[in-house]
């Protein structure tokens, strides 16, 4: 059976991210395991929209995407981040191509409230694509997405893209940012499990941008995800540590 496996890099991560990261993915790939990546650029992109004069805005750890912020938060991810990283990528000869929504028909997105602004999540993975490129590249996500009945482009959480796409090929996810996993009362949970997750929240022990990651967490566990690992992404070999099951991080069950 094909194995995949879905890691999320977070915009974070990328500031300073470890050369092992690659080293280890590409061992995956030559190990005929499928690494798919999916990645943020929230530091990047407030870094622009601070260039503009524009403040950043969250709602429940999500992005408030009025249409400025929707081309330079578009700009960002496409043009600036997502084509470094797979250069950066290919420096190793690691084969990967960079992809949206919109390439291949990739998937499709639901806009969300329209408090969030143009923030959409995804609503269908076209999976035989996906699966196809991976036999020869090793896709690098951007989270942007298109909706074909508006003609207009969606900024997608990618912690909820991720999550997403690790349920709909019942992947595990390894979620890399810049925290250690999921820490309440200074201590990083070893094992967190769903059902104690809202509680976690309404006493405020997790808050902010984990938010969104352990909600969707809950989500895609429910709909086949095998499991999920939130782990620091500064480590060395944290990829081959996560797959050998000898880290410091949260595992959600």
């Amino acid at each position: 059976m094909t194995q995949y496996i879905i890691i999320k890099i977070g915009g974070s991560t990328l500031t300073d991210m470890h050369e092992t990261i690659i080293t280890d993915i590409k061992a995956l790939r030559e190990l005929n395991i499928y690494p798919i990546i999916v990645h943020g650029g929230g530091p990047f992109i407030n870094k622009a929209l601070q260039s503009q004069s524009i403040a950043p805005q969250f709602i429940d750890g999500l992005r408030v995407t009025d249409e400025q912020t929707l081309d330079i938060t578009r700009q960002t991810l496409l043009a600036d981040v997502n084509t470094a990283i797979v250069a950066r990528f290919n420096q190793y000869n690691c084969h990967a191509i960079g992809l949206n929504g919109l390439d291949g028909q990739l998937f499709n997105i639901t806009p969300l409230n329209f408090k969030y602004g143009y923030v959409a999540e995804p609503s269908h993975l076209n999976t035989d694509t996906l699966t196809h490129l991976c036999s020869t590249f090793i896709p690098i996500i951007s989270s942007i997405g298109y909706n074909y009945d508006s003609n207009q482009f969606y900024n997608i959480n990618a912690d909820t893209l991720a999550y997403y796409i690790a349920a709909s090929l019942k992947a595990p996810i390894y979620v890399l940012s810049n925290t250690y996993g999921v820490i309440v009362n200074d201590k990083v949970l070893s094992m967190l499990k769903t059902s104690n997750i809202d509680n976690y929240i309404a006493s405020g022990d997790i808050y902010g941008g984990m938010i969104p990651k352990v909600r969707e967490a809950q989500k895609a566990i429910s709909l086949g995800c095998s499991s999920v690992v939130i782990a620091c992404g500064s480590t060395e070999h944290i990829i081959n540590n996560i797959y050998h099951n000898d880290f410091i991080g949260t595992v959600i069950s």
